[in-house]
């Protein structure tokens, strides 16, 4: 299936779009990171590129020091494809942008996003593993349809930016299969440079995990081959002394994905051209999609995690494998209409608790970290996105079973969607959601492996209760079982 085709649709659907001010932006590029749809983008460009550019094209020096010396900088939006959310103009910490009418803006406008999306990407001038930098990042997540103002995708395309070239997603039912792969046409993209991006299959909420797990066994195997037909190559001389010379790098860099793919980059254009004429190196070439490092994630929402895949998902954490997970947690079945899971927190009304939930939520990152040998990480992005990005690049890194649960607020809370963000800081502040990484490798220093990202309770429970509406309903319809003041 066509790969990238979400961006032909152009649905036009959103009343209001955002407009960028330049004189007020400070160049965060945290309305990018927000972005649901990856609708509003930063792009790097050189003062000719601007020369050649559509009339009206706003740009400005890019800040940043060094790294970004001599380019200028510019925020577009892809009009059509905006739902609206205005989750950027509520994130944005400098009064940048603002919400305008759709017809006002949205033709006009988008032969701006055109001009700099066809631009040669300037990625590579930035540090992508910073806020700033990861949203200069091709984001390989993009114009889907999953609802105006959505928590769970932030996650997953932030994801995408960092290791989306070789990301291989086993994605369970719910809302991130939706989103994630729609009929005829597809969000997941490549990159503009490499042509890769990520690989991504769905399987069923009861087996998700296992259908990853499959996944990442099936490569380890196919890779362990093709590293023994690498040494045998090598041993018997049988291809030049430059190709000899870059497979006996590619196995010194096997498991590193950085490096392996600077090595690949050279290494699979010359085994191709020599295996026209060398047939001992054709059986190295019919594989070579398994040069390159995988990162292998398993994806999903707290139904799946936490509730009819519990069992399958305990199996892969207790497997010690080099596996990373990402739950989106809703804290309900929210593709299905907002239904109580086990992630549902005592108190809260849902489809089939009208009255509230009886009993608090499972902690699923409590359960990982009783195995003593699973990175773990609890996020809000709204509350600290270097914590989110830090949670991200520890979990790809780490060799083992790593887990990310993601606070992601939904529609079906009964909150403005634009004010995303803003709950997800509020739960964090409150208490109500904890932000902590727990690395098993700070134990070999003699450290402890628990860091708490958010140390204090800045704001009364009660604040933050009352901003949604499945615990309003409890608290109007139900006050006898309420414990919290209404103001």
């Amino acid at each position: 299936m066509p790969v990238g085709t979400t961006r032909f649709e152009r649905r036009g659907a959103a009343p209001e779009i955002p407009v960028w001010i330049p004189d007020n932006c400070t160049q965060c590029n945290y309305c990018a990171i927000v972005c649901p749809h990856a609708v509003i983008r930063p792009f790097l460009m050189t003062k000719k590129d601007i020369e050649t550019g559509p009339e009206g094209f706003l740009a400005r020096k890019a800040q940043g020091g060094a790294e970004v010396a001599g380019l200028q900088y510019s925020i577009q939006v892809a009009t059509m494809d905006c739902t609206g959310c205005a989750v950027c103009v509520e994130s944005c910490p400098d009064d940048a942008l603002y919400m305008g009418p759709f017809e006002d803006y949205a033709e006009k406008n988008l032969p701006h996003y055109e001009f700099a999306y066809a631009l040669p990407l300037l990625d590579d001038k930035v540090d992508k593993n910073t806020v700033k930098g990861s949203q200069f990042q091709q984001p390989l997540l993009e114009f889907h349809c999953a609802c105006a103002g959505c928590g769970e995708t932030p996650y997953v395309k932030l994801l995408t930016q960092l290791y989306g070239e070789r990301l291989v997603i086993a994605n369970a039912s719910g809302c991130s299969s939706v989103w994630g792969g729609t009929a005829t046409t597809h969000p997941y993209s490549v990159n503009k440079k490499s042509g890769r991006g990520p690989a991504w299959g769905r399987s069923l909420f009861e087996d998700n995990a296992e259908y990853g797990f499959g996944m990442l066994k099936a490569q380890e195997q196919r890779r362990t081959r093709l590293a023994a037909g690498a040494r045998k190559i090598i041993d018997d001389r049988t291809a030049s002394p430059e190709l000899q010379k870059l497979l006996e790098n590619w196995i010194k860099h096997f498991t590193n994905g950085d490096k392996c793919d600077l090595v690949c980059d050279k290494l699979l254009p010359l085994l191709e051209e020599e295996s026209k004429t060398n047939s001992a190196l054709q059986g190295l070439q019919e594989q070579n999609m398994m040069f390159r490092v995988q990162s292998q994630w398993l994806i999903g929402g707290d139904g799946w995690a936490l509730d009819i895949g519990a069992a399958g998902l305990d199996h892969v954490l207790s497997s010690g494998q080099n596996i990373n997970i990402m739950v989106l947690d809703t804290e309900m079945y929210s593709n299905t209409g907002g239904q109580s899971s086990k992630s549902t927190v005592q108190g809260a009304i849902t489809k089939f608790e009208p009255v509230g939930r009886e009993v608090n939520k499972k902690d699923i990152g409590f359960q990982a970290m009783q195995y003593r040998n699973v990175y773990v990480a609890s996020c809000a992005m709204g509350a600290d996105y270097n914590q989110s990005l830090k949670a991200i690049r520890e979990a790809e890194a780490y060799t083992g079973v790593s887990i990310i649960v993601c606070y992601a607020p939904c529609i079906d809370w009964g909150i403005d969607m634009k004010h995303m963000m803003d709950i997800q800081k509020a739960a964090v502040d409150s208490g109500y959601w904890q932000l902590y990484r727990y690395d098993p490798r700070m134990t070999q220093q003699g450290k402890n492996p628990m860091m708490m990202d958010a140390k204090r309770i800045k704001t009364k429970l009660s604040k933050y209760l009352n901003d949604e509406n499945r615990f309003k309903r409890l608290r109007k319809k139900k006050k006898y079982r309420t414990a919290w003041p209404l103001v």
